[in-house]
């Protein structure tokens, strides 16, 4: 629903949507037929007589809310953007990176992602990085009430001298809980991890937290950890 304040005596209103306009008589406009997780704009100006507008307001943006998804469920990273429906945390440190075969340092991260070709998601540890800081982001919800014995499954790069850890928490209606967690270097290589999990929500959504650490010489740029699949 989109409102907004008359701003004189008028009584109708031409309301514009994605650049696609219609005449209301309504201050709320209800929208039907949007598509989940996407980005739209809408702009309003007052219709004063025959052949008579102001101007447009400006322009308002909004997204839409993702729809759940249905597990069995993969993610894989290798459209050309990010899933819009998974969210970087607007308080951490800086966020995770959508990428293609390897990452701009050498002697750490992937050289391809795990099936050869697609994409990962990843963590550019290089300047302005610093020691101990922290790139979460959260995937959307997943209804797993199909699913007799719940699991994760997915797979990590942990390669370079200046490796962090990488933590996954579940969150199922009511709290956070730790499912996995691992640190350091090893080796330049996809590795294979599952977590069963024990929850007690049909629907929920994990929350990927890296945390930089640096090398003997202080620095973190080799230091990039990719998750994919």
């Amino acid at each position: 629903d989109v409102s907004w304040t008359v701003g004189g005596t008028e009584t109708e209103w031409w309301f514009v949507l994605d650049g696609v306009g219609q005449s209301v008589t309504s201050t709320t406009n209800a929208l039907t037929g949007l598509i989940s997780g996407t980005i739209y704009t809408v702009e309003v100006a007052a219709i004063c007589g025959a052949g008579d507008t102001s101007i447009l307001s400006p322009v308002y943006t909004f997204t839409t809310s993702c729809d759940i998804a249905t597990a069995p469920y993969l993610e894989n990273f290798d459209a050309v953007n990010l899933n819009s429906c998974w969210t970087q945390d607007s308080t951490d440190l800086f966020d995770w990176s959508i990428d293609a075969y390897g990452t701009p340092s050498s002697g750490t991260g992937p050289s391809d992602d795990m099936t050869g070709g697609g994409n990962y998601i990843y963590i550019e540890a290089s300047s302005p990085r610093a020691y101990l800081d922290s790139a979460i982001m959260y995937t959307e919800e997943i209804d797993i009430s199909s699913l007799t014995n719940p699991e994760l499954n997915f797979y990590t790069h942990m390669y370079g001298s200046a490796i962090g850890t990488i933590s996954i928490d579940v969150y199922d209606g009511n709290s956070y809980t730790n499912v996995f967690t691992k640190s350091g270097d090893q080796g330049d290589q996809w590795v294979e991890e599952s977590v069963l999990l024990n929850v007690t929500s049909d629907t929920i959504h994990f929350k990927i937290k890296a945390v930089l650490n640096s090398n003997a010489d202080g620095q973190t740029w080799p230091g990039d950890i990719a998750i994919d699949n």
